[in-house]
């Protein structure tokens, strides 16, 4: 490694991903929510557990994991977005929560305390580190012997419904950039498990099993919310912030993704499919 560690996704998630996040988090909250709920239910905290929660965004998920661990255990959340962070700290000052405790580090690079934590927990949180197997074996050694670890991660791109609608419409107003390389670091790097499965054991972890989590996304209780959702966080935004269309394309565009997503609608709103991975190990 060359430079500052993880310096593209620091630089991204301390600027137009972290402003992202924070602006639309309620609604990023509302739609991976089950996600982080269907891990929280696999880890089936106990009372008094010390967790590690990375990637923790605004802090959605350790909130809610302090309530199961009740006051004898504690959250440490960690992202790698000081504005994120931010936000989660403005959220603890408000509530008075006083087993949480947040801060902005580097999950790969961060001197844990040694054989603290009893669980690690993360929700797409886990797949930007420059060398993944030096990031899981920092991780693992946080954990007490025995120690558990579960998180939730993307499949490979290709199998993403809710990505592809829009990106396919966007590939008819804008040239697509080529997918990363699959071991680049980003939202979609884990999607071989074959892959996730060494890392993981060369970082040192043992009992380890990946499992298909294939379910529905939710991104809007109507049409203008789905809009929002795609047009803000996935690939429909690089067309309406690219200053070379003009207003009559942009809406053009708009009208097209509005008439695809229409397709989606359920009872519950917008729903298209997702495909995740669900991985849990165990520290020896």
């Amino acid at each position: 490694m060359n430079g500052v560690v993880n310096s593209g996704m620091r630089g991204f998630w301390n600027d137009a991903g972290g402003r992202m996040w924070v602006n639309h988090q309620q609604i990023i909250e509302a739609s991976m929510a089950p996600f982080g709920q269907k891990v929280m239910d696999i880890l089936d905290f106990d009372d008094g557990e010390r967790v590690l929660d990375i990637g923790c965004g605004c802090g959605g998920t350790t909130f809610e994991i302090a309530q199961l661990v009740g006051s004898n255990g504690s959250v440490f959340g960690v992202d790698i977005s000081e504005m994120i962070i931010e936000s989660a700290k403005n959220k603890v000052c408000k509530t008075n929560q006083r087993n949480i405790v947040f801060d902005c580090v580097d999950a790969q690079t961060h001197s844990f305390d040694m054989n603290v934590f009893d669980v690690v927990f993360s929700r797409f949180g886990v797949m930007f580190f420059d060398d993944p197997i030096v990031a899981f074996e920092n991780i693992r050694k946080s954990l007490v012997s025995g120690g558990r670890m579960a998180f939730v991660c993307w499949q490979a791109v290709k199998d993403i419904e809710w990505i592809n609608v829009p990106r396919n419409i966007v590939g008819n107003y804008i040239d697509l950039s080529p997918p990363s390389p699959p071991d680049e670091p980003g939202g979609f790097s884990f999607g071989d498990a074959n892959r996730v499965k060494d890392i993981l054991h060369s970082a040192g972890f043992v009992d380890i099993a990946i499992d298909k989590f294939n379910s529905k996304i939710n991104i809007g209780a109507d049409l203008n919310e789905a809009l929002r959702f795609m047009t803000h966080i996935g690939p429909a935004g690089s067309v309406l912030d690219n200053s070379d269309i003009d207003s009559k394309t942009q809406a053009k565009f708009t009208n097209d993704l509005c008439a695809v997503l229409e397709a989606y609608q359920t009872n519950q709103g917008i729903e298209l499919g997702s495909a995740m991975w669900i991985v849990t190990a165990r520290n020896q």
